[in-house]
């Protein structure tokens, strides 16, 4: 099903009028019209449409005004349809492409596997405390920790954790709440750090270019906060239940924050995915330094990665992809494969399997 959104004619109100911003908008709404006689050989992987609207939604939904400029200045230097064509297929590869990436699975606590049994919350949190988050395993009991046991977007309590806390069962019980396995969901993906050396040379380019291109359309330096085990810390970590992790790493989910609201956000995706959870969720957290929320920076990226994901089809164009290789039994000699080798290509890089 196509979900993209055609370019508006106008550049919407929600966004600078500077006249920079105006003609790279119209640079986008020209390759747009153009897009059903353009010729091009050889053809670009993306359809000339998926580009131009990539393009545009960078945009309207750039994570800040230094990322708008950013990506303004770059259509305008684009000196024809070929450049910015190029232009899109970078910012899919490079920035789309990053968080599309299958994230990594998160290791069950060791806390949770090999733990005593606890009598109170108090007594299981003093215990996951003396550890410090600098890994996986650890970062994702120390998120439970902070989100207090639960999914932070349905309120299901950690099905695991159960287990290990009387007290936390005899609320359970006494509330009827639901209870899952939760997973500890990366904003940025903890692959992006993962598995380097100088010996990779090509993941590791494939890697500081899309570090690199985040951060150009990001508008700030997220590379260095997330800097190796700093991809682990807690302001790039949610729970989420199994199935609501899955949605918030296939970009059927995302938060946008609410204005002179902290820490509150709108539940955003797609309607028939997110119609039984709640309007807005807040962050909390008992211990602000050594448990930190969510980052709201790094949420909007992934907020505006989703929309421009969406609205320019390519989110539906990644998913035939990967349908493509889910059901490829061998490379077609037409060349018609070639697409879903670049994507496995990449994903390789990602250091994540695809097959």
């Amino acid at each position: 099903m196509d979900h993209s959104v055609p370019l508006p004619s106008n550049l919407p109100n929600t966004i600078s009028s500077d006249s920079e911003v105006n003609a790279a908008y119209n640079q986008c709404v020209a390759l747009q019209d153009q897009a059903h006689i353009m010729k091009l050989d050889p053809p670009p992987r993306l359809s000339t449409l998926i580009c131009a609207r990539i393009l545009r939604y960078m945009l309207v939904y750039a994570p800040s005004d230094a990322g708008c400029c950013n990506i303004t200045k770059d259509i305008g230097k684009c000196a024809d349809d070929e450049k910015l064509l190029q232009l899109a297929q970078l910012i899919y590869d490079y920035f789309i492409g990053l968080f599309k990436a299958a994230k990594s699975q998160t290791p069950e606590s060791s806390f949770y596997t090999s733990g005593p049994l606890f009598d109170t919350n108090e007594a299981a949190i003093a215990h996951i405390m003396k550890e410090s988050p600098m890994d996986q395993r650890t970062a994702k009991v120390h998120a439970l920790v902070r989100d207090n046991f639960r999914c932070v977007v349905t309120g299901a309590v950690d099905f695991t954790a159960c287990h290990y806390q009387r007290q936390l069962v005899a609320k359970v019980l006494d509330k009827k709440l639901s209870s899952f396995a939760t997973k500890a969901a990366y904003i940025f993906p903890a692959s992006a750090n993962k598995g380097i050396s100088s010996q990779d040379s090509l993941k590791h380019e494939y890697v500081v270019n899309a570090q690199t291109i985040g951060d150009h359309l990001a508008g700030y330096d997220v590379r260095q906060e997330l800097d190796g085990i700093k991809i682990h810390c807690l302001e790039n970590i949610l729970t989420l239940a199994v199935h609501v992790h899955a949605m918030f790493d296939r970009f059927d989910l995302w938060f946008e924050e609410m204005v002179d609201m902290q820490h509150t956000y709108r539940v955003c995706g797609y309607p028939p995915s997110i119609q039984l959870f709640p309007p807005t969720v807040t962050f909390t957290t008992d211990d602000p330094l050594h448990l930190p929320l969510p980052s709201p920076h790094y949420l909007g990226i992934h907020a505006a990665c989703c929309k421009v994901a969406w609205l320019s089809g390519a989110k539906d164009y990644i998913e035939e992809t990967f349908g493509d290789i889910e059901e490829m039994q061998a490379m077609a000699s037409d060349g018609s494969s070639a697409e879903a080798l670049h994507c496995a290509l990449i994903h390789a890089l990602q250091g994540e399997p695809v097959f």
